[in-house]
């Protein structure tokens, strides 16, 4: 970290209804066009719901970072689920500083306390990518072979 960043106080924490306005900036930084009163509606959803979690990475009373998580079950291994991560978003000033290895690490207690055998996330495979791709594995993730499929449904 730099030494601003380390004279600040970093917290990660659950993320509530407090944290909308600055969790709509983050995603709309990171080029997901949305709204606070759809990300309203989102989060009041995800709060419900026990197999999702979302945590902040919050710095002097900003959020400047977030991680969304959902718990997956198996139906083909007898009690084995996992954890996914479904957004990962550090403000673009502060990459770099160890936020995201920060989150991650965060991620990886919530999953073990769900009794989840396993963190994968999901990344796709254009250029602008590659740092991101960098970093899970810098901070110990495989890349797997495969393909994602995806059907619209109308």
């Amino acid at each position: 970290m730099n030494s601003s960043t380390q004279e600040q106080v970093l917290q990660i924490r659950k993320c509530g209804m407090r944290d909308l306005e600055q969790v709509t900036a983050l995603l709309r930084e990171f080029g997901y066009p949305t709204t606070p009163g759809v990300m309203k509606e989102r989060m009041e959803t995800m709060e419900q719901d026990p197999y999702h979690c979302t945590l902040v990475a919050e710095l002097d009373n900003e959020v400047v970072g977030m991680i969304g998580l959902r718990q997956v079950k198996s139906y083909h291994k007898d009690a084995e689920s996992k954890t996914e991560i479904t957004s990962l978003i550090v403000a673009e000033e502060l990459r770099g500083n160890g936020l995201g290895k920060r989150l991650v690490g965060a991620a990886e207690s919530w999953a073990r306390e769900k009794g989840c055998c396993q963190l994968y996330l999901r990344s796709g495979n254009r250029i602008e990518r590659a740092p991101a791709h960098a970093f899970y594995r810098h901070i110990g993730f495989e890349k797997k072979p495969g393909y994602l499929f995806n059907k619209p449904l109308l």
